[in-house]
């Protein structure tokens, strides 16, 4: 009896499926009282629906952050899916939005009444009426301006009703305050 020799065949098996999940939705979050924001996957969002046919390894991200205009930060966050066998999924971005929606705070001068000179006019400019004061904002405090609606129809008694606004450098408006001077 004659056998032949025992040849032997080797069978690779080998997982070539990539996993698959669901990146968290875009976002926008704000900007703390401190100006400060925290852009962690418990405010913005983790990854559902990881799957895999063996073995689904940990979603992971990277972030380019665009901080040129402080007033909207954009965050691309690209997320990523390796199983352990090395099988990449498909990487998928979420945009998250930082913006600044606190307004600012101010406080008007108070009513004041002032008198003409000698030659019967009259000074109305803040360093006769007064300024605003403490101006404050999370992040940037813009300038306060005024608008003047001026009702002289009695020339003994001359109403200045003053309009105080604040807009910080975000676009957030504070409630305007009126002084009447």
């Amino acid at each position: 009896n004659n056998a032949a020799a025992d040849q032997v065949q080797t069978i690779t098996i080998e997982d070539n499926t990539p996993p698959t999940f669901t990146a968290p939705a875009d976002i926008t979050i704000y900007r703390d009282a401190d100006c400060n924001y925290d852009a962690g996957i418990a405010f913005t969002g983790d990854v559902t629906n990881e799957a895999d046919n063996c073995s689904v390894g940990q979603a992971t991200f990277a972030d380019d952050v665009d901080d040129t205009d402080p007033c909207a930060v954009v965050i691309t966050r690209t997320w990523s899916l390796v199983d352990d066998c090395g099988n990449q999924a498909a990487d998928q971005v979420q945009t998250i939005t930082v913006e600044d929606n606190t307004v600012p705070t101010f406080t008007a001068p108070v009513d004041i009444t002032i008198y003409r000179d000698a030659d019967c006019n009259y000074d109305a400019g803040i360093a006769f009426t007064g300024d605003v004061t403490n101006e404050a904002d999370n992040c940037s405090v813009g300038q306060a301006t005024f608008a003047d609606v001026v009702n002289d129809t009695d020339p003994c008694a001359v109403v200045i009703t003053r309009t105080w606004s604040l807009v910080d450098d975000c676009g957030n408006h504070a409630a305007d305050q009126v002084q009447t001077i």
